[in-house]
């Protein structure tokens, strides 16, 4: 299943985020393929990519540790 999701970051800058993101890819890597990060300003990116185990993906997003980080960089996920 091919994803686009908006990533609009509130509380932090896009470096801040990417960061934070690119600290879970090995772990993501295992539930998505062809991921890209695309930079549209400081508080917005663009993220598409392939699932291929969505339960998995699922479980990995809604990991304490990763909504925690998420609240705090005012990160808001909207799929395309």
């Amino acid at each position: 299943m091919q994803i686009t999701a908006k990533v609009t970051i509130s509380d932090a800058t896009f470096e801040e985020w990417s960061k934070f993101f690119d600290s879970y890819k090995q772990e993501r890597s295992q539930f998505v393929t062809n991921e890209l990060v695309e930079k549209v300003n400081e508080n917005e990116a663009k993220v598409s990519f392939e699932i291929t185990d969505l339960e998995g993906l699922t479980k990995l997003s809604s990991s304490p540790a990763i909504i925690s980080k998420e609240e705090e960089l005012g990160v808001v996920t909207e799929i395309l």
